[in-house]
């Protein structure tokens, strides 16, 4: 277990389909964020403090990779498991005629699933 996540729990099968359900969700969120489409309070309930701080910095500095090309549409999203509860994250989304990419990680607490880290390209 690592120490920033305690309550973590093992992985199953419906854990992982579960985490694939929220992953898919909290990104388009973040898309709609980093878009301006919405504010990034609406992110609070499902993204760990630091990854928020980390949200929010890209947007103050405009570090928003392609934002000039239109708005982002998510293409695809992979998971891997990990021994610890958690995933790491691999995504593309759309901006005009360019692909990008998102890592990151979801880890699963007792309350749900919550992205503890976030970056895009």
């Amino acid at each position: 277990m690592r120490a920033s996540c305690p309550q973590a729990l093992p992985p199953t099968v419906e854990s992982a389909s579960g985490a694939k359900r929220f992953t898919e969700q909290v990104l388009r969120l973040l898309l709609e964020v980093v878009d301006r489409r919405r504010s990034p309070g609406h992110l609070r309930a499902f993204v760990d403090a630091r990854a928020l701080a980390a949200i929010n910095t890209m947007l103050t500095q405009d570090l928003v990779p392609g934002r000039n090309l239109g708005s982002a549409t998510l293409s695809r999203v992979k998971l891997t498991p990990t021994d610890d509860g958690a995933a790491e994250v691999f995504a593309s989304y759309q901006r005009g005629p360019r692909t990008l990419a998102i890592a990151g990680r979801v880890e699963s607490t007792k309350d749900g699933w919550r992205l503890v880290a976030v970056r895009m390209f």
